[in-house]
């Protein structure tokens, strides 16, 4: 009989398990985003998820695996978001700076809680060599997303200048900038992030 099947306490086992991984992640999203991950322990994430250090072990190997697996979480939400409303404008042939503008909402409007932009973009820097390795493995599809837009909507028909991957490498870093700064200074608004990136993309990298 398959996890799927098996049932314990009126609970399939599979259910349980997903339960459980997802207190796991609640509790680290707390943890890491509000007291940071070098000084965080896996008791302390156990008391927050209210689940003991031997379950833990059953779904993560370590730390490192745990607040790898949020990165990825928060990243794919937020890769799925900016695809869906940048493609959908180039479907509908619109305006090439509605394009850009639409991306980098979607961008900003998943980054709207400050435990996850601390996670996103400071907590995940420095932690080992293997996370940096990885880290830059996520930018470089995000590089890969940028340019098969770019291609989608020449494809359109839209003017576009060329690009290059170092070019997006460099815009990402500014963005991401952004975000961190919008958490840090109530002054700057979506907006502001809004049209600073659309300066930086034209004329720029896209003209």
């Amino acid at each position: 009989m398959s996890d799927e099947q098996r049932v314990y306490g009126g609970q399939a086992v599979s259910d349980r398990a997903r339960e459980r991984r997802e207190r796991f992640l609640a509790a680290a999203t707390e943890v890491f985003g509000n007291e940071g991950y070098a000084g965080s322990s896996v008791p302390q994430i156990c008391r927050v998820a209210e689940l003991s250090s031997r379950q833990f072990y059953q779904e993560f190997s370590d730390r490192e695996h745990l607040l790898r697996e949020l990165y990825d979480r928060i990243h794919d939400a937020t890769t799925q978001a900016v695809a869906d409303a940048v493609f959908e404008k180039i479907s509908a042939g619109t305006e090439l700076d509605e394009v850009l503008d639409a991306g980098v909402r979607a961008f900003v409007n998943s980054f709207n809680d400050p435990r996850v932009i601390r996670i996103a973009f400071v907590e995940v820097v420095g932690v080992s060599p293997a996370f940096e390795k990885y880290r830059y493995a996520r930018r470089d599809s995000w590089v890969e997303l940028l340019q098969s837009a770019v291609q989608a909507s020449a494809a359109q028909g839209m003017t576009i200048g060329s690009t290059t991957p170092l070019q997006w490498t460099a815009y990402i870093g500014a963005v991401n900038a952004t975000i961190v700064e919008r958490s840090l200074n109530p002054a700057v608004s979506d907006e502001d992030i809004v049209a600073t990136m659309r300066t930086l993309l034209r004329p720029g990298i896209v003209d």
